[in-house]
């Protein structure tokens, strides 16, 4: 192969990797302690904000997120209208006036799902990429 070839084959890989990757998403995951727990957006949000601190089932609701990047302000967004840094604000007052104890921070998504695989009552959020068989992935209920 000549260098124009291969320099075609690394452009080509380089926007197929590009294309895979922009077609995962985050997706909430619980511990599978919880995994038949029924939540739809009000709840989660409520979770997401420390105003549900048990699950319905029985056992407390146990929050894990990222720290920051783009999956999490992708996520929060979405579910809670609020970027990761608003979001950390809202903990950090939250905490600071006694409302509530901050959810476990990680910087890595692996972390955050061993974590989450590890404790019972445990949700969090990852991208759809990093699940694997340790957590359940929650699908919200209508």
């Amino acid at each position: 192969m000549n260098t124009r070839t291969l320099r075609r084959l690394g452009v080509l890989a380089v926007l197929f990797a590009s294309l895979s990757m922009a077609g995962a998403a985050p997706v909430i995951i619980v511990n599978k302690s919880i995994e038949k727990e029924k939540v739809d957006a009000a709840t989660l949000k409520s979770v997401l904000l420390g105003k549900k601190v048990a699950w319905d089932s029985g056992g407390r609701a146990i929050l894990a997120v990222l720290k920051s990047g783009p999956v999490a302000d992708e996520f929060l967004k979405g579910a809670v209208d609020m970027s990761g840094s608003s979001f950390n604000n809202y903990w950090r007052r939250l905490a600071m006036t006694g409302g509530g104890t901050a959810p476990h921070s990680f910087e890595k998504e692996e972390d955050l799902r061993k974590y989450v695989a590890d404790t019972p009552g445990a949700i969090g959020f990852v991208d759809s990429a990093n699940v694997d068989a340790s957590v359940a992935v929650l699908t919200l209920a209508p």
